[in-house]
């Protein structure tokens, strides 16, 4: 038996949710990646030039799995206006979350990432018509209240409000993301999603580039075609992760991500967390794990 059957064989007697939590644990080694190459770039290139950039290659590593399943049948939707609805707020969440590198350490904008998972509650109060509870109500106030502990316009890492602000309005933008993809899910299939997302942000950020266009190199584009396959893979992973496993299970690996980018940070940037940075980060991630853990008890 040669070594590929022997991994085969290791791997097939594995437990799904430890095959979930290895694949999310190898997402959250890849997202950092991306946003890693994106900080680095922001010096030199506006946002919108590597928003549009990692937008457009995305669509073009997708267009060979889309060819190759029948892409008339892929194109096929009821819902274009919900497509582009989807579309309009990824432009959002991407400039955003690219603007809100720019601004703070690495590690930082990963952890005001999670608050996504706070602005997840109240928006589906609105539009799904649920109740929170008292206990979920306490936790939201116990996440912002950890954003408001990381941010410190006096220590070196210039934590404004401002850049805060970017960071949580990219947060919101994702939750909305979340939900309108969780609606688009009951009847298009992943590949339709991605498609029309491709299709409408490369469109949409085509003249924001052109207005704030800089010279780029060769390099650079390189850079931003890695970011997107490294967000292409890392998104692979996570469905692999959540497809036959338990959520409670395996998303706790998800937080790993953090360590991740606080390794790439420190090793690209020298960047070191400070005292109130990592307060802060403690609670929102205490926050919105058990927000999580919650949302699974509920559900069964």
């Amino acid at each position: 038996m040669n070594k590929s059957k022997k991994f085969k064989s290791f791997w097939d007697s594995l437990n799904p949710n430890i095959k979930g939590f290895l694949f999310i644990l190898l997402a959250s080694a890849t997202f950092p990646i991306m946003g890693t190459i994106v900080k680095y770039l922001t010096a030199e290139l506006h946002p919108f030039q590597i928003a549009f950039f990692r937008c457009f290659f995305g669509l073009i590593i997708l267009l060979p799995i889309i060819i190759k399943n029948s892409p008339y049948k892929i194109l096929n939707t009821n819902r274009l206006h919900l497509h582009i609805y989807r579309g309009l707020l990824g432009i959002g969440a991407i400039m955003a979350g690219f603007t809100a590198l720019s601004l703070m350490p690495l590690a930082t904008a990963v952890t005001l990432g999670y608050t996504r998972i706070l602005f997840l509650v109240p928006l589906a109060m609105i539009f799904l018509g649920e109740k929170p509870g008292l206990v979920r109500i306490v936790l939201i106030i116990l996440g912002f209240m950890g954003v408001i502990l990381i941010i410190n316009p006096n220590n070196d890492s210039n934590i404004t409000y401002y850049s805060a602000i970017i960071a949580l309005i990219g947060a919101f933008f994702v939750s909305c993301v979340k939900l309108t993809v969780k609606s688009l899910t009951s009847s298009e299939s992943t590949l339709t999603i991605q498609l029309y997302y491709g299709i409408i942000s490369s469109t949409g950020l085509i003249i924001p580039c052109i207005i704030f266009w800089d010279s780029i190199s060769l390099f650079s584009l390189l850079l931003i075609f890695l970011a997107a396959v490294c967000g292409t893979i890392a998104q692979m992973l996570t469905i692999w992760g959540l497809k036959n496993s338990i959520t409670t299970v395996v998303m706790p690996a998800d937080y790993s991500r953090l360590i991740f980018a606080g390794i790439y940070g420190f090793i690209i940037f020298n960047e070191l967390p400070f005292l109130n940075e990592i307060i802060g980060s403690i609670v929102i991630i205490i926050a919105t794990m058990i927000i999580l853990l919650l949302d699974q008890i509920k559900k069964k």
